[in-house]
């Protein structure tokens, strides 16, 4: 960069921005999910409108157990990590303000929204947008029934729903009423019921014992 003073010419030298720019920064899980394999992703948020978002995220392909360790230009970060079943993300500035050698990285809360729980030995409930009426035993719960999209605007004229063992984790029992697209070599038996099918992944002892509450409380309503 030139300078002109009277009398003078002076020259201001500025370190080269290639390379120099890149700061190497660390990512992990917390401590309790440090065991999982993820693939690791940096999208830049602060682009021009008429970048190619597409271009400039800088991804981990492999999925790899550990911290992971890249070169980014500053600015503003959005860092994530996709595991089998989880996802964790974190906004950060490159470089930290806080000089953190290793930022951790926690999971997405995915809220979804769980209408219809039951605490009680056995719970009735009436879905005021389907309709539909049906009994849960203690400890499950259901999703938002619905009726599925068709295509071309066109609904199905069968109420869909999800009903689910209220726990954490992969073994939780599940129940489907009248699912898209479902086919039983694939997916796993279904059971006929009144207004259809009901269909699971497993027949465990908790979903049957689930079945027998809630498969002959299922009553249309007058909803639809």
């Amino acid at each position: 960069m030139l300078r002109l003073f009277p009398g003078c010419l002076v020259v201001l030298a500025l370190p080269a921005l290639a390379g120099a720019e890149e700061v190497s920064m660390t990512f992990a899980l917390p401590p309790e999910f440090a065991y999982l394999s993820v693939t690791w992703s940096a999208a830049p948020l602060d682009l021009p409108a008429d970048a190619d978002m597409l271009a400039a995220l800088i991804l981990q392909p492999k999925a790899t157990a550990g911290p992971w360790t890249v070169a980014l230009k500053p600015g503003e970060y959005l860092i994530s990590a996709f595991s089998s079943a989880e996802v964790f993300e974190q906004q950060v500035r490159v470089p930290p303000a806080d000089g953190a050698g290793v930022v951790l990285v926690p999971p997405l809360e995915l809220a979804v929204a769980v209408p219809y729980r039951c605490a009680e030995a056995q719970c009735s409930f009436v879905d005021q947008a389907t309709g539909l009426a049906f009994d849960l035993p203690q400890g499950w719960a259901a999703e938002q029934p619905y009726h599925a999209d068709l295509g071309a605007g066109v609904q199905a004229p069968e109420v869909s729903a999800v009903f689910f063992q209220d726990v954490d984790g992969d073994d939780a029992a599940v129940w489907f009423l009248n699912p898209p697209d479902w086919t039983e070599d694939d997916n796993g038996p279904c059971q006929p019921v009144d207004l259809g099918v009901m269909c699971s992944f497993a027949l465990t002892p908790a979903a049957t014992a689930a079945l027998q509450v809630i498969a002959p409380s299922l009553r249309p309503g007058a909803a639809r």
